[in-house]
């Protein structure tokens, strides 16, 4: 077997059980694993509002990822804040990246709202998070595995108030698929060369 043959052989299974990982197999939310999401749901402080949001959202899986835009505020003193901020993180990120999911972006606020449209005014942020997730499967297993505990703690002592809601991505040039594609292409172009 001629050995670019097992290069590329190699870089296709490589990439094959990353995609297997990180994208997962579609399988959807089932009406025990909901029923399940939501008794952990409905045992928080949620409005029934957010309740009933979360139950359509489970409800209407699609077995895709999304991702969860989330906007923070900080309280007084926001060190201090951040810091409880941060103990949260480091274990739900840590958790939620063997899930195959991630932060995806993170930034300041610059200033307060520029704009304001037909919509209450909410203002002050200080910071913007975009988590990638593989799945609504993931978010459940994540809430249930977050809500009541300590780290979860340290959010809701962190901040002043928050928004979060989940979006599909329509474009997205950053694409973590098409990154390590594209690297896993380029060592193995790097290795045909090398052997040819």
């Amino acid at each position: 077997m001629s050995a670019w043959i097992i290069v590329w052989g190699l870089a296709i299974v490589a990439y094959g059980v990353f995609w297997a990982w990180y994208v997962g197999f579609g399988r959807k939310v089932s009406e025990h694993e909901l029923n399940r999401y939501m008794v952990c749901i409905e045992q928080t402080e949620l409005s029934e509002e957010s309740v009933a949001s979360y139950r359509n959202f489970f409800a209407k899986d699609d077995g895709k990822e999304f991702f969860m835009v989330n906007l923070l505020d900080l309280k007084s003193p926001k060190r201090e804040s951040s810091q409880l901020l941060d103990k949260y993180t480091s274990v739900f990120v840590g958790k939620l990246m063997k899930k195959a999911g991630h932060p995806y972006f993170f930034g300041l606020a610059k200033a307060r709202n520029l704009e304001n449209l037909n919509c209450e005014v909410v203002d002050g942020w200080t910071s913007v998070a975009l988590m990638r997730y593989r799945n609504r499967r993931d978010l459940g297993e994540m809430l249930v595995d977050t809500f009541g505990q300590e780290h979860h703690g340290f959010k809701l002592a962190a901040l002043e108030k928050t928004l979060a809601f989940p979006a599909s991505g329509t474009l997205n040039l950053g694409s973590v698929r098409l990154v390590v594609g594209l690297v896993v292409m380029l060592i193995a172009c790097a290795a045909h060369i090398l052997i040819s």
